[in-house]
């Protein structure tokens, strides 16, 4: 009899607790509302799940990268903007007034000072940073990109990452003119030099020198001509200075064709904002897909699990009930 008494109780005990277990198994999931919280308890489903946040991470990254790349192309945008209309207009302005009139030598050189201030602004403007990084400097982010000397005869070279503007025949072979490139979830391939392609990721890198024009030419007057922004002021202010109009003059058409480059660059960058944009909707609409799946792969049914629940407290408070019938009276009970 004290054996099947004894049998009895730890049947009933392993009941208790097994019944117990369930409960709060089933409470922890609709609290949690996931349908496990260890890798042990579903194998298959938490190597789905890990899958899957595996792509949300990489996700997160990716918008990182395209959020900080869409900075970069907006405050470059910015730049040029101001290149490209304020101090185009203002120079332009200061140009052709000073080249249609009749004005003495002192007159020139006040014309040929302000042109040097906004050939000094433009310099300034095109040697901006954002977040710690210069934004046309390419690759080059310890100094800034563009500088000026003096030199003794009076005129002025603009340099690009040290080379003069007027020097440089390929842009590519300019210090700094790596690309940058970045991942933003397209799909990074590399051809057969293992240089990554570049229709799968996103250039960062933006070379100054091709951005405001680079190299010169020889016009038909048998004079020399700068191809740059930047030093076709410096060129004009410089020859205002020594009563040489017609030089002068001869730089507005040039400058036309200089800031025209700009402007098509700003156009390009507000392309590559727009496709930022794009890539950014494109991974919303593909996280919520990947949370949908990682709902179906972790998350509980909460109306099942509530129904369990509910089943589960009802048992346990029966056996609870059955214990008085179930288990022996002792004489702790009686004190």
């Amino acid at each position: 009899m004290r054996i099947t008494q004894n049998f009895t109780n730890r049947t009933y005990l392993k009941n208790n607790n097994r019944l117990l277990s369930n409960m709060n198994k089933s409470m922890t999931k609709i609290w949690t509302q996931k349908n496990f919280l260890r890798a042990s308890e579903d194998a298959i489903n938490a190597s789905r799940a890990m899958t899957v946040r595996k792509s949300l991470r990489e996700l997160d990254m990716y918008d990182e990268n395209l959020e900080a790349a869409k900075g970069v192309f907006a405050a470059a945008e910015t730049s040029l903007t101001t290149l490209g209309h304020d101090v185009y207009l203002d120079v332009q302005t200061k140009l052709e007034t000073a080249c249609n009139g009749t004005y003495n030598k002192d007159d020139l050189k006040i014309f040929a000072n302000e042109l040097r201030n906004y050939a000094g602004f433009a310099i300034e403007t095109l040697n901006a940073d954002y977040a710690e990084r210069q934004l046309f400097g390419g690759t080059n982010n310890s100094a800034p990109p563009f500088k000026t000397i003096e030199n003794a005869d009076g005129t002025t070279t603009v340099t690009y990452n040290g080379v003069a503007v007027n020097d440089i025949t390929d842009v590519s072979a300019v210090p700094g003119s790596k690309p940058i490139y970045v991942d933003i979830g397209i799909g990074i391939k590399y051809n057969e030099n293992y240089e990554i392609d570049p229709q799968t990721a996103v250039d960062v890198s933006m070379n100054g020198a091709e951005l405001t024009g680079y190299g010169k030419e020889t016009g038909d007057d048998g004079k020399v001509y700068s191809k740059n922004y930047v030093q076709l002021i410096f060129d004009a202010a410089h020859a205002l200075e020594n009563g040489d109009v017609e030089y002068a003059n001869a730089t507005l058409d040039r400058f036309y064709d200089a800031n025209a480059h700009v402007l098509t660059e700003i156009t390009t960058l507000g392309s590559k904002q727009n496709s930022m944009d794009f890539y950014m909707t494109k991974n919303d609409d593909y996280r919520m897909s990947l949370k949908e799946r990682q709902n179906n792969v972790e998350g509980c049914d909460m109306n099942q699990q509530i129904i369990d629940l509910e089943a589960t407290e009802a048992a346990y408070n029966a056996i609870l009930q059955m214990s008085s019938t179930i288990l022996p009276k002792s004489i702790f009970d009686f004190i």
